[in-house]
């Protein structure tokens, strides 16, 4: 991969949908992102960009590293359970340890072993993630339900203005022009590369996989993170990890310091189902979206499920 420096380009932006409609992002190094609502209360986005990369890491982190809605606060959770070796939810939210959301005091006040996350592309991340070969995992989920669920995040969430594209403009956005976070092609083409080609310690699946096989990938990660998790735990940290028992766990034990607004009945948390795309294209869109996918992704070692 090239080398991650220190510099950082940073402007604000527009993305616009084929209808007209707006959406304010912040651009960095090239890729348009969500501006989060108080995200830096004592940096400007370049200063807290450059801390980023120059940030200290801990020999016993793990980084999650995912495009949005692709499973980031289901293995948040899984992960901080087999670090604690109980099935107890952190009462923190998931952005309090996120790099791109939150100031790093912050992160840094959190004790070890911390479990960051970040839907950041390579070239953000911390320089010493990959001096010091920091733990990932990485997830990957089918690009038309990322496409619906990222829909429905953006539509339902005040970020500096709300989305107001159609389920159909934001699929031409998905595809050909772009949305917060930048292509989800090019993201996963690049972690497919990466995971290739060097040899850093990533623990790769996809949602889909996790959702079908749910205790043999937390015995894995268990594995992976060199923790001693009994089966009997492992089987209860799944349970734990339901979606329904997530989203209860959600609105009843989270503090929510980053003040996130949310259009009424509408959460972080939505469906966790492998295949609700079908509920939202049509035939036409279907088709199109399959045959850019298919091109786009034919090298792409990742299997992609879209449904099980």
């Amino acid at each position: 991969m090239e080398e991650v420096t220190s510099n950082v380009n940073i402007k604000y932006t527009t993305l616009t949908d084929k209808s007209g409609n707006d959406f304010n992002a912040v651009e960095v190094d090239g890729i348009p992102m969500v501006i989060f609502p108080d995200e830096l209360k004592n940096a400007t986005h370049e200063e807290h960009l450059k801390k980023v990369k120059e940030m200290k890491m801990r020999d016993d982190d793990v980084i999650i590293c995912a495009y949005p809605k692709a499973g980031t606060h289901w293995l948040w959770e899984v992960i901080h359970m087999l670090n604690s070796q109980s099935t107890n939810y952190k009462t923190d939210c998931k952005e309090q340890q996120m790099l791109e959301a939150t100031d790093l005091a912050v992160i840094d006040r959190e004790k070890s072993p911390r479990v960051l996350n970040s839907h950041f592309w390579l070239r953000h991340l911390p320089k010493q993630m990959f001096e010091k070969k920091t733990k990932i995992v990485s997830i990957t989920r089918n690009p038309k339900d990322t496409a619906v669920s990222w829909f429905c995040h953006l539509s339902s969430m005040e970020l500096h203005g709300r989305l107001q594209s159609s389920f159909k403009d934001f699929i031409d956005m998905f595809l050909f022009r772009s949305v917060p976070f930048g292509s989800w092609f090019d993201y996963v083409l690049e972690w497919d590369k990466f995971c290739n080609t060097s040899n850093h310690p990533v623990y790769r699946l996809t949602y889909e996989d996790m959702q079908e096989n749910p205790v043999e990938h937390v015995k894995s990660l268990a594995k992976f993170l060199e923790t001693d998790a009994s089966d009997e735990l492992c089987e209860a940290i799944v349970d734990a990890c339901s979606f329904k028992k997530l989203k209860k766990a959600d609105t009843d034990q989270k503090i929510d310091k980053l003040g996130l607004q949310w259009k009424e009945g509408a959460s972080m948390y939505r469906k966790g189902k492998v295949g609700d795309w079908k509920n939202w294209f049509t035939v036409a869109e279907s088709e199109v979206f399959d045959q850019v996918t298919d091109e786009r992704m034919k090298d792409c070692q990742v299997k992609l499920k879209y449904s099980l």
